[in-house]
């Protein structure tokens, strides 16, 4: 887990207010990060950590795609840089959305300008456009990206099971709660050189690095089509 992926849960956490339980898809700590631990933000509420192994964090072996929890069982569900890792993602993205109760919240972040990588295969980027429309099913939708909109590096979507007044104004609190969580940046070398290599060779080549603190969040229009 990086630092922006934990921002926009307490970003997200800051705005919405979840409820419990907690379900956490992919919970293993496989880099034995402090920050992968988000159990300390959500204080008294019933917390289960999933994975497809065991390991630190995992209260239990479950498979995205098959989860075993009853309808409606979860008042918040994470599933942070998990789907690009499920190769049936749409079973993926309606279990999500059938064990997450009536008012509740699930948030999905994913990998898209990112080497491929295991745990156990990487199979599928998505973009914000088609996380938007994969989490149609839910009552409102906020969903973004970080960095250039061409060339993102992370993109997320938070879907509520309630109607919400202004998704816009939520949109930009979210947008303003994770900004003022996140401080993780490049290290110096690396933004100098994109500085120098977008001077030499062009900066769309640089996007990842030049644009690193863009960070765009959106409302899902409720008329646009599923």
């Amino acid at each position: 887990m990086d630092g922006l992926t934990r921002a926009l849960v307490e970003g997200a956490v800051a705005v919405v207010r979840p409820r419990g339980p907690v379900v956490e898809i992919g919970s293993r700590q496989v880099q034995g990060l402090a920050m992968s631990d988000l159990r300390p933000l959500f204080p008294g509420a019933e917390y289960v950590g999933c994975d497809m192994e065991p390991g630190p964090g995992v209260d239990r072996l479950e498979r995205l795609e098959a989860l075993t929890f009853p309808d409606g069982w979860a008042g918040t569900v994470l599933c942070l840089n998990v789907l690009e890792h499920a190769w049936e993602f749409q079973k993926g993205v309606s279990e999500l959305r059938r064990v997450t109760a009536p008012g509740g919240m699930a948030l999905v972040t994913t990998a898209f300008g990112f080497d491929i990588h295991g745990f156990p295969d990487d199979y599928w980027r998505f973009t914000p456009q088609a996380l938007s429309r994969l989490f149609a099913g839910f009552e409102s939708v906020l969903y973004g990206w970080q960095g250039h909109e061409k060339t993102p590096r992370l993109v997320f979507v938070l879907g509520l099971k309630a109607p919400h007044g202004d998704l816009e104004a939520l949109a930009e609190a979210w947008r303003r709660e994770t900004v003022a969580r996140w401080d993780e940046k490049p290290p110096a070398r690396v933004r100098i050189g994109a500085g120098i290599g977008a001077a030499l060779f062009g900066k769309r080549y640089f996007r990842t690095i030049r644009h690193w603190w863009d960070l765009t969040i959106r409302a899902r229009p409720k008329d646009e089509p599923a």
